[in-house]
């Protein structure tokens, strides 16, 4: 009467995986290596984007500078426009027929309608 009462487990050897760390492994390089690449694309990235916003400040500094030098350009044509508008005015002036009148009899000279001739324009 000495009967086992405890029940019998029976395994299969086959079905258990025997190198489950290798795989692992394997999936944690992998891994590894994919956040070395994704660091690496993280950094590239940034440093393009610095780049551009740098690029971007000079050329809004240069824009800022060139529209200061066309403005002083524009001020200095202006007054040489203003100038020639006033040295156009005194050359009329100058050259006005009762001036030139009052010039001839200071020096004690007349004039002589048959020798003018009207040119005009």
């Amino acid at each position: 009467m000495a009967q086992n009462t405890a029940k019998q487990i029976v395994t299969d050897p086959v079905s258990q995986p025997i190198h489950t760390k290798q795989g692992k492994t394997q999936q944690q390089s992998k891994k590894a290596q994919y956040l070395k690449v994704e660091r690496f694309m993280v950094v590239l990235i940034s440093v393009w984007i610095s780049i551009l916003a740098c690029l971007v400040v000079a050329s809004a500094i240069n824009l800022n500078s060139t529209q200061v030098d066309l403005q002083k350009v524009n001020t200095q044509i202006s007054s040489v426009q203003s100038k020639n508008a006033n040295t156009k005015q005194e050359v009329g002036e100058l050259t006005s027929r009762s001036r030139l009148d009052a010039v001839a009899k200071k020096a004690g000279l007349s004039m002589n309608e048959q020798n003018t001739r009207n040119v005009s324009r």
